[in-house]
């Protein structure tokens, strides 16, 4: 009998995750042996059914830089025109709701992926930069191991094998193949569920108001179309995305204490759910071709651990995944495949400790994922408040620029030290974020809705169009935590001045107490 082969690192599951990761592997050590198992085969259809997208800018940053794809985006795939959303009436005409969104392409590059095509195109290029891709490859079980290679089973269209790796990296997506194995799955507190189609052809928010009046279009806006639209109302939110391929990605996501699943989570009732709470725009799919339909319940997932010294790791969705509003899967892709990579590359040099490992699920299950949970958990309730979601938006964008995007941008994400560093300045923001929030909940709970059409371009509120130009600067580790510090102070000043103003226009106390959510 042949001794299994062996590999440096054999990444279970081909998807964005895997892929990517594989492509940042041999980018960063060339001569490394890499396998991926991905358990479907034969061509990706464009339009595939994927949730995920739409990037920000951490994860565009990082498809671009790190990965070397800048120039395959501008040609495959679109350039997003930022985050758009529609509050107030849902059953009133589209052109008299509230809008925030920007008027042109921001300086800041994102983009609308065709996850069909962009992993399709991955898988293609695989070989080139010496990967080892094995198709229909169901994976069996992972047997780990402290001191001698790990080992990997599973089942291809030859049959079933078994292979040895030094780094096992479980990229599987929401089988989440390590976590149920080791006992470390945990439950999110943000409930949420999800269902969605893709349509065949081209859905234009622009189209779906019926009117002519050029006012309704800001002057020199580029078209909604590029923008990831959000239709918001009390409970849920529903996403409008247009993808490459010319077709376009429609979902609801709700939160299950106001609308729960079984409301939505058959495709007829999905339809009717949307005929109920956005019938604007069930009209304009009246006579719309759906490719597919999916549907996802209890979305949301948390973890115990997620990287080990003992040689394994959990990246992207097999990791832990929080919500899909503001569009973050791509940046926790990139959080966990850069840090992974890190750990591989102390690994072949014998530097990877317990301690390292330990600050790496330092830096994301306690100081990235509870201020990213802050700005979800408890707040789906005021998301048609226009009033309290202008304010909101511009809130939530600054922490994501002013923290978690530098560590992408300056390249820290895969840095122990930094994650040391950093530690204490999340720490700090984590009680802002919480008593921020509060007060957005307070104020959208008793704000009044305009009255009439209003635009705000969020991207142009000084802190924000500061915060955003300041992704493009160069920077050393000493002044990227500077200029953090600096910031959380702007913040905290900002949640102050806001609190104030809320209690005293609202004769509320001083502070609303946490727990009363």
């Amino acid at each position: 009998m042949e001794p299994a082969k062996r590999y440096d690192v054999v990444i279970c599951g081909g998807g964005l995750a895997g892929l990517t990761l594989s492509r940042q592997l041999k980018r960063a050590m060339p001569d490394l042996t890499v396998l991926v198992l991905e358990r479907s085969g034969g061509g990706i259809p464009e339009g595939a059914h994927k949730v995920g997208e739409a990037t920000v800018e951490g994860g565009a940053h990082y498809f671009g830089e790190q990965l070397g794809l800048t120039g395959y985006f501008n040609r495959r795939h679109l350039h997003k025109l930022g985050l758009r959303m529609f509050f107030g009436d849902s059953h009133g005409p589209l052109e008299l709701r509230p809008e925030l969104g920007a008027r042109r392409f921001p300086r800041v590059t994102s983009y609308q992926i065709d996850r069909g095509r962009f992993e399709q195109d991955l898988r293609d290029r695989a070989g080139e930069l010496g990967i080892e891709l094995v198709e229909q490859a169901k994976v069996l079980d992972i047997e780990l191991s402290a001191d001698a290679d790990h080992l990997v089973s599973f089942e291809a269209a030859d049959g079933e094998r078994t292979v040895r790796a030094r780094f096992v990296v479980d990229a599987s997506g929401r089988q989440r193949l390590l976590q149920r194995k080791l006992g470390l799955s945990a439950p999110s507190p943000h409930r949420i569920n999800s269902a969605w189609w893709r349509f065949r052809g081209e859905y234009d928010v622009e189209r779906m108001t019926g009117t002519t009046d050029p006012t309704w279009r800001p002057p020199t806006q580029e078209r909604r179309w590029f923008s990831t639209n959000h239709l918001m109302g009390t409970g849920y939110w529903v996403w409008m995305i247009p993808l490459s391929s010319g077709n376009t990605s429609i979902g609801i996501v709700t939160d299950e204490n106001i609308h729960p699943f079984r409301t939505y989570g058959t495709e007829k009732k999905a339809r009717q759910w949307i005929a109920e709470h956005e019938p604007a725009l069930d009209s304009f799919l009246e006579h719309a071709e759906p490719l597919d339909f999916l549907q996802v319940r209890n979305a949301g997932y948390a973890s115990e651990q997620i990287f080990s010294h003992e040689r394994w790791a959990c990246v992207g969705e097999a990791a832990v995944f929080l919500d899909a509003f503001y569009s973050p899967g791509s940046d926790f892709i990139a959080y966990t495949n850069t840090i992974t990579t890190r750990m591989i590359e102390l690994d072949r040099k014998g530097r990877l400790t317990p301690e390292v490992a330990q600050s790496f699920n330092r830096l994301m299950l306690e100081d990235l994922w509870p201020n990213y949970l802050g700005m979800y958990q408890h707040n789906y309730r005021i998301f048609g408040s226009a009033p309290a979601m202008f304010t909101k938006v511009m809130w939530d964008t600054s922490f994501y620029w002013a923290l978690p995007s530098q560590l992408l941008f300056r390249n820290l994400i895969g840095n122990e030290d930094a994650a040391a560093e950093f530690r204490p300045i999340a720490k700090r923001f984590q009680g802002i974020q919480s008593r921020m929030q509060a007060n957005l909940r307070a104020f959208g709970a008793q704000a009044a809705q305009p009255d009439k059409y209003l635009f705000v371009e969020y991207s142009k509120v000084p802190i924000c169009a500061e915060l955003h130009l300041d992704l493009l600067t160069e920077k050393t580790q000493d002044r990227t935590f500077r200029d953090m510090r600096r910031n959380v102070d702007r913040l905290e000043a900002w949640a102050d001045s806001f609190e104030q103003e809320v209690a005293k226009r609202y004769d509320l106390p001083d502070r609303e107490p946490v727990a009363a959510e």
